[in-house]
């Protein structure tokens, strides 16, 4: 049987640990940045089935919004650069590679685009395989470990 003083050992220990993984991890969801990421999985899921389904319009809306999403992200500072106080130099050089994949993204996304109109559903297909290639790329490189 647990003693009192073992007990609430174990219960102080319990909330701290709550509290400090419940800190340590919600910084990365409270940036707009990361608000911009969530609209985008959203989005490309919906782009996804849009293609599988041969709906154009909808999928050309949808390309629309993504492009309007990664335009705003791109003005964004990711978590990570703050998380290791990047400054000065560096964090000139590290925004720029950031605003660099984004605009990259944003020029496969312009494609996927250009495609839809053209009713060239396998190329947009294609082409947004190669926006996922872009998104882990920027994940790896950009991303805090939340």
């Amino acid at each position: 049987m647990f003693s009192m003083k073992k007990t609430i050992g174990c219960l102080v220990t319990t909330v701290g640990l709550s509290m400090f993984t419940t800190g340590a991890y919600a910084h990365c969801g409270e940036t707009a940045l990361a608000g911009n990421m969530n609209d985008l999985k959203t989005d490309l899921k919906s782009l996804s089935f849009d293609l599988r389904s041969d709906d154009a319009a909808a999928a050309g809306e949808r390309v629309d919004d993504i492009i309007a999403v990664l335009r705003e992200a791109r003005g964004q500072t990711p978590y990570l650069f703050k998380e290791k106080g990047l400054k000065g130099d560096e964090l000139e050089k590290r925004l720029t590679q950031f605003q660099s994949v984004i605009d990259e993204t944003i020029d496969v996304f312009v494609a996927v685009d250009a495609a839809i109109a053209e009713g060239n559903m396998s190329e947009a297909k294609t082409l947004l395989r190669e926006a996922g290639n872009m998104r882990k790329k920027g994940h790896r490189s950009f991303k805090a470990d939340c």
